[in-house]
């Protein structure tokens, strides 16, 4: 999985968001946060579309998680 470094300006509270980012979800956002993270998508996009792709990224970071123990042992 690809990951990115996004930085808040700090008075101004924007943010850069990379080029890459921008061509895949468009410039009309939604953003759901938590106390931990924040689901960005397009805001056009079907909630079922949503749904899956949370899935897929959330496989790939239990994998991740399940690496990282592996190379622990």
């Amino acid at each position: 999985m690809v990951e990115f470094e996004l930085k808040i300006h700090e008075k101004q509270g924007t943010a850069y968001i990379p080029k890459e980012i921008r061509e895949a979800l468009g410039t009309e956002l939604t953003a759901v946060p938590n106390r931990a993270a924040v689901l960005l998508y397009p805001k056009h996009m079907p909630i079922e579309d949503i749904v899956k792709s949370l899935a897929l990224i959330k496989e790939d970071l239990e994998h991740g998680v399940a690496l990282e123990k592996k190379a622990e042992r």
